[in-house]
């Protein structure tokens, strides 16, 4: 039987201004703290790669809303084609400080229950946001 996954959905919150997490989210220096290898983020359209070393995501940015959000498509270089995800980034101030970002990776394909790249995702996600969590704690 053939199901369709739930996005993965995390939230880290930090005493960092909205402004600090967007730039930290955003800006490719700043990416390479927590994350990899990023490039710069473009409009709508534009390429967006992120490079592990190893292996590299290739996508589009789909969506650009500054200082808030924003969204790409997700595909390992090499995969399959119509195998792409989103991933998309929310920023929000907190009442009396801090902010809030907010990761929603979905879209995945239907698949087997015994298929684990969801679930492989979910894992490096909580690991990469708590690193993000961690440099914007100080």
């Amino acid at each position: 039987m053939k199901i369709r996954p739930d996005p993965i959905q995390l939230t880290v919150e930090t005493p960092a201004d909205s402004d600090l997490a967007w730039e930290t989210i955003t800006d490719p220096d700043r990416i390479g703290e927590w994350f990899t290898d990023a490039s710069p983020l473009g409009r709508p359209g534009d390429a967006y790669r992120l490079d592990f070393g190893d292996s590299a995501v290739a996508g589009a940015v789909v969506s650009v809303d500054p200082g808030r959000g924003f969204a790409y498509t997700w595909a390992w270089e090499g995969s399959e084609e119509g195998s792409e995800t989103l991933v998309s980034w929310t920023v929000q101030p907190l009442p009396g400080g801090g902010s809030r970002i907010s990761l929603e990776h979905g879209g995945w394909p239907e698949t087997t229950s015994d298929d684990s790249a969801r679930d492989d995702h979910l894992g490096y996600w909580e690991a990469y946001l708590e690193d993000l969590a961690a440099l914007l704690a100080g």
